[in-house]
């Protein structure tokens, strides 16, 4: 860092990461046969070490795997370790490589410019070594643009490809049928083995969260498995790695930033990840009821909070959202399970009123916020 710029090109050739470019081992020695190389115990002995982009997570040609319910932050979470990784710089403390990133912003692309450009003034100018496709790309089957995105990569002699989502660049198969999904697979592997490149896929789960959504072949094949929960904060849990340890933690939590107004003065929000360091609950001390309401309004505030109005006595500069779009939340993720809608305030009202009483939350004017992770006081 000179200056306060960051000089991406600098640090990959400090670290000689362009002059040791990833390619698929060949091995010193052993008997050829054809392409294929038969080896012995001593090929083994003297076989190199493996070596990460990522210090015991990402790894030079693998593929990876990155799925989560809808709307659980996958996408910001990837981008984030992308951009970091772009600008060498360790990400939940682990030592990375200075990197090439081709970001393939097949979903969500209308808004990934501005989410890009936060992360430069938080994080540095990566320059060159980031770059992006924000376009429906479609790998395969049919792999109409996989050479494309295999010369892109091989242009910029990228070491990370992100394919955001899987369903955006799947082409015409069916997610849930084998042959579909070991085709995509295929593809992907192509895409692996002429670019050098780590690729990370990042795939929907069921809207509960709790298995893959499609065919499981693509599983099979990931190299690495981490599956993203929504909460405060959110995880990223390792769940299969096949040459590093399973089972890591990894938390990180979205924030809403606020952008340049557009051309009629309004004002515009996007939400980027963020690591955070702490992995635990809302206070056991909570009620059931208490702690998901807690949850549901934390989600909410990490991805729609928006300053509160000015005129009444609010904190400077706080956020949140309104009270009734918490409740609708609450609603539409059975925070209660009650068949007439009166009950099912009651117990709205009354997880409201243990929240406040326990210093978690405040109200006020039809508003609420957080307090203990805004550090300001309830004034109810």
């Amino acid at each position: 860092m000179m200056g306060g710029v960051y000089n991406p090109e600098a640090a990959l050739l400090k670290a000689g990461a362009r002059e040791e470019r990833f390619t698929p081992s060949t091995p010193a020695r052993g008997k050829p046969y054809g392409r294929l190389y038969l080896l012995g115990l001593d090929d083994a002995a003297h076989a190199p070490p493996r070596n990460y982009l990522l210090r015991g997570l990402i790894a030079p040609g693998e593929l990876s795997l990155w799925w989560g319910a809808p709307k659980c932050g996958k996408s910001f979470l990837l981008l984030l370790i992308a951009y970091r990784l772009a600008l060498g710089m360790p990400v939940w403390g682990k030592k990375a490589r200075p990197c090439r990133v081709l970001y393939v912003a097949a979903e969500g692309e209308g808004g990934f410019a501005g989410r890009l450009l936060v992360l430069r003034d938080l994080l540095g100018d990566a320059s060159d070594a980031f770059r992006y496709i924000a376009q429906r790309a479609t790998i395969g089957p049919p792999s109409d643009d996989l050479e494309d995105v295999i010369s892109a990569a091989r242009d910029m002699r990228a070491d990370l490809i992100v394919l955001d989502t899987l369903a955006r660049t799947f082409g015409d198969g069916d997610e849930n049928a084998a042959r579909d999904m070991s085709g995509f697979v295929a593809s992907v592997d192509r895409l692996r083995s002429e670019s050098g490149s780590h690729v990370a896929v990042i795939h929907h789960g069921t809207k509960e969260g709790g298995s893959l959504r499609g065919s499981s072949a693509l599983l099979g094949a990931a190299d690495l498995s981490v599956k993203v929960t929504k909460g405060e904060p959110s995880i990223a849990k390792v769940e299969a790695a096949k040459d590093d340890a399973d089972g890591e933690i990894l938390p990180f939590r979205l924030r809403s930033v606020e952008l340049a107004s557009n051309e009629d003065g309004e004002p515009r929000y996007t939400c980027i990840a963020e690591e955070a360091e702490d992995t635990g609950p809302p206070p056991p001390s909570l009620a059931p009821n208490a702690r998901k309401a807690l949850l549901f309004l934390c989600d909410i505030i990490n991805t729609e909070s928006t300053p509160l109005p000015v005129g009444v006595l609010f904190p400077t500069g706080l956020k949140g959202v309104s009270k009734e779009r918490w409740r609708l939340e609450c609603e539409s993720r059975d925070l209660s399970h009650a068949g007439d809608r009166k009950s099912r305030d009651r117990v709205f009202r009354a997880a409201v009123s243990t929240l406040v009483n326990a210093g978690e939350i405040a109200t006020r004017d039809g508003w609420v916020w957080l307090v203990k992770a805004e550090g300001v006081r309830a004034w109810n």
